[in-house]
């Protein structure tokens, strides 16, 4: 093999190597990397939505933010007994519906209770009734009850709080309430560059219950940080600067190498 092909196979090598590197680093899953906020099982009225962006000390450049989070659930209990017997014939926990169907019911007359078992996580000691109903079965064959009721619909209130100092002592003052959040996003622009704010969201819904608050999220505005914030603190842009430094490196340990054997 002449000297011409060895340095291009070579190359070849090299520059297939780089590719490979960038291109397994770009395909990494760097979401799993991410620490996700772990969110109670029990709470009294509710445990709190989980809060996605801004993330806790994130930096922003600019002077609006849209605020994102995970709705909650809301849950419910429905109960059908025999009204002569006492005997439960349906017991189930449903999740966001407003619907349930037993299975086929001989005649008799039974009781239906649906019970608002709250926002997810929510321990209440007594379960609120929404529906309290004698219905009849009356077909020999036998029938299957569709039980409907009044959903129970949340919103979300979020709080945004400026850091400030006072006497040594470390004091938050509420700059921003927004109520009767629809949905499960909400921008603000009045912000002001190089100050510390923080954050926090809770569900409320229309039965008079809120759920816990989430918790408080650090956010700073600030041009001059918001670079080094996004350098370091995203795994994937330093080990994608490293994968470009090293084809960059490569490449030029090739250039040397065949200038110095053509010298």
């Amino acid at each position: 093999m002449s000297n011409r092909s060895v340095i291009w196979f070579r190359d070849a090598l090299v520059i297939t190597f780089s590719i490979y590197i960038v291109v397994s680093i770009s395909a990494v899953s760097w979401e799993n990397l991410k620490v996700v906020d772990s969110a109670p099982d029990t709470c009294k009225t509710g445990c709190p939505p989980i809060a996605n962006f801004p993330e806790d000390g994130y930096y922003h450049y600019t002077n609006s933010i849209t605020f994102d989070w995970d709705p909650v659930s809301v849950n419910y209990r429905v109960s059908v007994t025999d009204d002569d017997t006492n005997e439960l014939v349906f017991d189930g926990n449903f999740t966001n519906s407003n619907s349930a169907t037993t299975g086929r019911l001989p005649i008799g007359t039974y009781f239906v209770r649906v019970y608002y078992t709250g926002i997810s996580g929510s321990t209440f000691d007594t379960y609120p009734i929404l529906k309290s109903e004698l219905i009849d079965v009356v077909k020999e064959s036998g029938e299957k009850l569709t039980i409907l009721w009044s959903e129970v619909t949340v919103s979300y209130v979020i709080e945004i709080k400026l850091h400030s100092e006072s006497d040594g002592n470390l004091n938050l003052a509420i700059v921003h309430e927004e109520n009767q959040i629809d949905g499960t996003e909400y921008t603000y622009s009045d912000f002001t560059n190089g100050r510390t704010y923080s954050w926090s969201v809770y569900a409320q819904d229309s039965k008079g219950y809120s759920s816990v608050a989430s918790p408080l999220r650090e956010l700073n505005i600030d041009t001059t940080k918001f670079l080094a914030f996004e350098v370091f603190n995203n795994w994937e842009v330093p080990f994608l600067l490293l994968g470009v430094m090293m084809v960059i490196a490569l490449q030029a340990g090739v250039f040397l190498a065949r200038e110095e054997r053509d010298d």
